[in-house]
């Protein structure tokens, strides 16, 4: 009996994984409705470790559950939009202050060769491969902070913000501009100039909220499930 349990944790585990790959792979679309079948087949397992993930899923607000409807992947609104930046603006305020304080040679190291995975990535690529660059680059400040909780808590606005939207709306021109910026924060950074730092990484989260917010918009009105 152990073992079954066991068994069944473990393929829940792995079923909440993949859905949520898949999700950020932009194979299951915001707005989409999850169809048991399907994804039993594709992940070959049974509905029980599939309903078991889509349930701690929807605990983690990734997906919603419709009476009479099902599952559905959850989109985000503006509104959520304007209170996660909110978060991540304090969060980052906070992380490039303490990075500033316990950088070493090698952790810039690692945030510089972040910098240079998101400015390099091909345009032609999907644009959620390319968010979730942008996002590693601010979460290895985050890291060089020494703060772990302010990672976690960071990744998780990152993922709610740029998982939970459709990317059709969205111009690869900010996506180059936020490379300038980033370089911008680095040699900040570098610099040990807190205040400097600061302002451009402000200034920087609060575009990007704009650009988030116009391209919901542009989505919205162009499609609808």
């Amino acid at each position: 009996m152990k073992s079954k349990t066991t068994a069944i944790l473990n393929a829940s585990s792995r079923a909440y994984e993949a859905i949520k790959e898949m999700i950020a792979q932009y194979q299951l679309i915001p707005g989409q409705k999850i169809t048991y079948d399907q994804l039993a087949e594709k992940l070959k397992m049974s509905k029980t470790p599939i309903i078991n993930a889509l349930n701690r899923l929807e605990q983690e607000e990734f997906v919603i559950s419709l009476p009479h409807r099902g599952f559905f992947i959850k989109e985000v609104d503006i509104e959520e939009v304007g209170e996660l930046f909110a978060v991540r603006e304090a969060l980052e305020m906070f992380g490039v202050e303490e990075c500033i304080k316990n950088q070493n040679p090698k952790m810039l190291k690692e945030v510089e060769t972040a910098m240079m995975a998101h400015r390099e990535y091909d345009f032609t690529t999907p644009i959620r491969n390319r968010f979730a660059l942008g996002a590693a680059f601010h979460l290895k400040i985050a890291e060089m902070s020494g703060n772990r909780n302010l990672v976690r808590q960071l990744k998780h606005v990152f993922e709610h913000i740029y998982l939970r939207h459709r990317t059709e709306g969205f111009s690869p021109k900010r996506l180059a501009a936020g490379s300038k910026e980033h370089k911008e924060i680095l040699d900040a950074i570098k610099e040990k100039n807190i205040g400097k730092a600061k302002k451009l990484m402000k200034m920087h989260i609060r575009v990007s909220k704009m650009d988030t917010i116009d391209g919901i918009q542009m989505t919205t009105r162009s499609f609808k499930f």
